[in-house]
């Protein structure tokens, strides 16, 4: 009677089993007002998503997808709005990244998230 009560208890503890993994944390190339997903020519960028907490939510600011970019190709210009935090969601290679940082008002950069 007490393994036919234990045995719930445990399947509750440990969860459901599955599910796609969560996105890798990986840095981008970021210089001023260019972003690079990845400077190895190798590396193919299928999707991007940028979101910035500029508006008291993560709001989408870019979006794109249906991709097939190499370097230089996977890079773009994007206008950073000064303290803010930023978080990048990117395929690269059939695997999905991201990338959260801060802005501050001097305009450096600090990563969040892991890195």
């Amino acid at each position: 009677m007490k393994a036919f009560i234990a045995i719930p208890f445990i399947l509750l503890l440990t969860g459901c089993p599955g599910g796609p993994p969560g996105p890798q944390t990986r840095s981008t190339f970021i210089e001023g007002d260019h972003l690079c997903f990845s400077v190895d020519k190798k590396d193919v960028l299928s999707y991007y998503r940028i979101e910035s907490s500029e508006n008291l939510d993560e709001t989408v600011v870019e979006y794109n997808e249906n991709l097939h970019q190499s370097y230089p190709d996977d890079c773009i210009n994007f206008k950073w709005h000064y303290g803010y935090s930023y978080t990048l969601s990117y395929g690269l290679n059939g695997n999905d990244y991201i990338h959260e940082f801060f802005i501050d008002n001097n305009g450096q950069l600090t990563h969040l998230g892991g890195l």
